[in-house]
């Protein structure tokens, strides 16, 4: 079973002593990638993130800010995001803000209960709400990072809230094991997991280090796959 490695060094942190926990910094970054996304045989989009230790807003957990660029060339991201994670890698908090004629901005926040989306734009804002699950994952169709993080890590059903649409769906989530995997070219072995809703599939690859690699969406012929690092 695979766990994120934002999982294991929660993990750590809670179960060693304080006197020989790692010194690891907050603010620290655990992950940094960038992303080329396409759809069929075309580049249509990059995506750049990266992965904090700590909680932008303060607090023990983890910061996932991405940048989503549409086309590749673009000079100004079409959707900035900040993902807040708790040390249990579930999502805490959201904030989606689209580069578009509107400029609206989606913030998700968590309750032990609910589900709160909140839209604000120039003209005004609206909200919906929805029941609270142990894991909620949030989709966005300009968005792969929030895949950089899996809630909990382990199989079985978890929440997926499409957040500018304000939909929810219920997923499952599937590990598939090692396999010899193609990564521009070159076989690599990495972690398969699946996430399905229904007829739709998504496909995503992990290396050892439980970082996002590949990512395959073929109802809609995205994907997107990891640049190496310089």
């Amino acid at each position: 079973m695979m766990y994120p490695a934002s999982l294991v060094l929660a993990a750590l942190a809670v179960l060693m002593p304080s006197a020989v926990r790692p010194a690891v910094a907050q603010g620290t970054v655990l992950d940094r990638a960038t992303f080329i996304i396409t759809r069929g045989s075309e580049v249509v989009g990059r995506e750049e993130y990266v992965l904090r230790r700590g909680r932008q807003s303060g607090g023990r957990g983890f910061t996932l800010t991405a940048s989503s660029y549409y086309p590749a060339d673009r000079s100004v991201a079409i959707l900035a995001s900040t993902l807040e994670f708790g040390l249990d890698t579930v999502l805490a908090t959201a904030r989606l803000d689209l580069d578009s004629e509107d400029r609206p901005s989606t913030l998700i926040s968590f309750s032990p209960r609910r589900v709160t989306i909140r839209t604000v734009t120039p003209h005004g804002e609206s909200a919906r709400q929805f029941p609270a699950t142990d894991r909620t994952l949030v989709l966005d169709e300009f968005l792969v990072a929030v895949f950089g993080i899996l809630p909990g890590g382990s199989e079985g059903e978890l929440t997926l809230i499409d957040a500018r649409a304000g939909q929810r769906n219920v997923a499952t989530l599937s590990h598939h094991g090692v396999e010899m995997t193609d990564v521009r070219g070159t076989e690599r072995p990495l972690r398969h997991v699946t996430l399905s809703t229904g007829a739709e599939l998504r496909h995503l690859w992990y290396d050892d280090q439980s970082r996002l690699i590949k990512f395959d969406f073929p109802s809609t012929v995205l994907a997107a796959v990891r640049l190496p690092r310089d």
